[in-house]
């Protein structure tokens, strides 16, 4: 026998002639504190709130033998008056800090979520560019890589940066970085590289390997929420339970919303977030009848702006809305 989807909106116009609201929303508050011992919402959030690094998006140009730490160094120079080789050991022995970060591939999509959320542990930039000397006329750090890749990052983005060595509690893995990779709060993940063999201080910027591909020069994240759950065209019984994230990068969320079918966005309860941190959501919705939804999700940031409902995704990532149709049983 053939099966016909009914859609909500079919429904609804074969009842009644009209399209009306007919939803029921249950909130469920979002999880962000490490004291919060609720489950994980999807295996992007753990119950502490973070990315287990099994589940951590990674990306490489090529790949790369692991580094025997002993024979590991980094040569960091150009416009400073105290060049420095800093040694595996000596990054260890530096004072260290640790703090809770998002990192966002600006190629992040909702069908394929490049988005995580550690505790990384490192150096901070700050502390070494007062040991180096900085000359006046350096403006930015180019990093080059083990794999060849190379980025830079403008001087007055690395107040909050960290050259890391621990990941969630753990040595950060080969697959992450290690030796050392580069966290700065608030850029995409292409201005933080891995396996990072020189630092060199410049009056200009040299074209890293996006950079003179066209992508952002400054690599600024896009405020963007995204749904993990459900996948797209996902089949689900009953209770539909999405959830997901809002990130802005160095600026607050301030307001996450959702739509049913196009309809009035209507706003979802959250926790606000830590300093450099994504904002997890999740809500319970009740379906009316059996069929197709289109749900969509968006954010507000402490800057006021909201997502559009559509924008360019090159060069500088794209944070239009984005969606997915969710299939709803009896």
């Amino acid at each position: 026998m053939e099966s016909h989807h009914i859609t909500r909106r079919r429904f609804l116009l074969a009842a009644t002639g009209s399209v009306v609201a007919a939803t029921q929303f249950t909130q469920i508050p979002a999880r962000l504190s490490a004291n919060t011992p609720n489950a994980a919402i999807s295996p992007h959030i753990d119950p502490s709130g973070y990315t287990p690094t099994s589940h951590f998006f990674r990306q490489q140009m090529r790949p790369i033998t692991p580094t025997d730490p002993q024979m590991w160094s980094v040569a960091i120079n150009g416009l400073v008056q105290k060049p420095l080789l800093l040694t595996y050991d000596d990054l260890l022995a530096h004072p260290s800090v640790e703090i809770p970060c998002t990192v966002a591939c600006i190629g992040s999509t909702i069908r394929s979520p490049l988005i995580g959320h550690a505790l990384w542990r490192g150096i901070p930039v700050k502390d070494l560019l007062a040991q180096l000397d900085v000359m006046p006329e350096a403006t930015h750090a180019q990093f080059t890589a083990t794999d060849g890749y190379t980025t830079y990052v403008k001087l007055d983005d690395l107040a909050d940066a960290l050259l890391v060595y621990a990941m969630n509690g753990e040595t950060l893995p080969h697959e992450h970085g290690f030796p050392v990779r580069l966290i700065v709060p608030g850029l995409y993940g292409y201005k933080m590289p891995k396996w990072i063999q020189r630092i060199e201080f410049t009056s200009a910027p040299y074209p890293g390997f996006w950079e003179s591909r066209g992508w952002s020069t400054t690599g600024v994240v896009q405020t963007s929420a995204m749904i993990f759950a459900p996948r797209n065209l996902e089949t689900v019984s009953g209770i539909v339970s999405l959830n997901g994230t809002a990130y802005a990068g160095e600026r607050q969320i301030t307001q996450i919303e959702i739509s049913v079918d196009d309809g009035p966005w209507m706003p979802i309860a959250f926790k606000p977030a830590e300093p450099h941190s994504w904002t997890p959501w999740q809500i319970d919705w009740m379906p009316p009848t059996p069929g197709d939804y289109l749900f969509k999700v968006r954010a507000t940031d402490s800057n006021g702006f909201t997502q559009p409902d559509s924008a360019p995704a090159f060069p500088d990532g794209s944070n239009a809305v984005q969606s997915v149709v969710v299939r709803v049983t009896a």
